[in-house]
């Protein structure tokens, strides 16, 4: 089993494979599954290619499954905050 360094530097490589302007990428959240089989790992990052009226930077989420024998990132998916 990986542990949370690994998974947490899958989900970040995943990311910038992506996104080439995140910035700033933070970890946000992360936990294992009930049955330990995945970790979620949600990051923030700043997108430097697109700024809000104010001229701040937008800042992005994603959440990330992460298989917790493999480290293989299995989704990334929009982390919307309400």
């Amino acid at each position: 089993m990986i542990d949370v360094r690994v998974a947490t530097n899958a989900a970040v490589e995943y990311l910038k494979q992506f996104f080439a302007t995140a910035n700033n990428v933070q970890l946000e959240e992360i936990e294992i599954s009930e049955d330990e089989r995945f970790w979620s790992v949600t990051l923030s990052y700043d997108d430097a290619d697109r700024y809000s009226v104010n001229f701040n930077r937008d800042k992005k989420y994603k959440i990330f499954k992460i298989d917790a024998n493999t480290g293989s990132v299995l989704s990334m998916k929009i982390r919307e905050l309400s």
